[in-house]
């Protein structure tokens, strides 16, 4: 007697295998921009600003009518220097589309928790889009006491939608209002940036302490002069990198070592809890003491 065998055809077995691609390639661009992209274009990002403020600054004139000793005096000369040092889209009007143009009128201000379309001023050509934040079209001031002397710092804050237009476009990690912050919670794609008048680019909000969108390595003493960096930390957050380097000493000639963090409201998305700070690490030659350079100096990692 003759059994009858079902079995499936080579054609039938192609579309099968077809089906499972598309689902993997599906569920690959779905998780990706959390666990890979955004990371890249954190870090990409920093470093287009620190090299965008560093390159504008050497080639600036202090007598300039745009600038004040070199440092942008108004959020319209800075969002063109901006633009003029990174690879940002043509800003061409478009009938019925809102273009991004360097404009006083689209600036946001530190308790911005919205980021409308509308108000974008700069559009890199990798999608990432940029909001400018001032004090009324003005640089805000840093008043920091350090070693019972007021000191200050000039700055603007830069807003980044990672991904562009793409998901979640929101810099708040729970709808809760709970600033409790931890890396639980899933990553978002809206962050900021502190530009300084001292050129240096510093990270405020969540990336301060979840190593998924940056790490950061101290940079101690040599202890090879032909190879001045070659002594580091191991990377970690940027959190405990600065506190590993300087402890809770404050110095304007170490402009990451302020607290620009402090002066986000309690309801902004860049508001945090921080976890308890270590101590600063005397063992590697590194310094705690407020308003002198530290030997130990911090490195934000590249993400390959």
């Amino acid at each position: 007697m003759l059994r009858k065998f079902d079995a499936i055809t080579l054609a039938e077995m192609l579309i099968t295998l077809l089906i499972i691609a598309v689902l993997c390639l599906f569920a690959l661009s779905t998780i990706k921009p959390y666990d890979k992209t955004f990371k890249w274009l954190y870090v990409r990002v920093y470093h287009s600003l620190e090299t965008a403020v560093y390159n504008s600054m050497m080639t600036r004139n202090s007598k300039e009518d745009d600038t004040l000793n070199g440092f942008p005096k108004d959020s319209t000369s800075f969002c063109n220097m901006l633009k003029e040092y990174m690879n940002s889209a043509p800003d061409d009007d478009v009938p019925g589309e809102v273009v991004p143009k360097c404009e006083a009128g689209r600036d946001l201000d530190i308790n911005a928790t919205d980021f409308p379309e509308e108000d974008v001023q700069i559009l890199l050509t990798n999608g990432v889009k940029l909001w400018i934040a001032s004090d009324g079209g003005d640089p805000y001031v840093l008043d920091e006491v350090i070693d019972g002397t007021p000191a200050n710092m000039k700055y603007y804050i830069v807003y980044a939608d990672l991904n562009g237009s793409r998901g979640p476009n929101a810099a708040q990690w729970d709808d809760t209002g709970n600033i409790n912050w931890t890396t639980d919670y899933k990553m978002v794609d809206i962050v900021a940036f502190v530009v300084t008048e001292a050129s240096v680019v510093v990270p405020v909000g969540p990336p301060e302490i979840d190593t998924r969108y940056m790490q950061a390595s101290v940079i101690y003493p040599a202890d090879d002069e032909n190879c001045p960096d070659c002594n580091r930390s191991v990377p970690n957050s940027y959190y405990w990198a600065k506190h590993d380097a300087w402890g809770d000493s404050k110095s304007l000639a170490e402009p990451m070592s302020l607290n620009f963090a402090g002066k986000f409201p309690a309801n902004s998305p860049f508001a945090i809890t921080y976890p308890e700070a270590n101590a600063v690490n005397t063992a590697e030659g590194c310094t705690d003491e407020n308003n002198k350079i530290s030997q130990c100096f911090v490195s934000i990692e590249e993400y390959n």
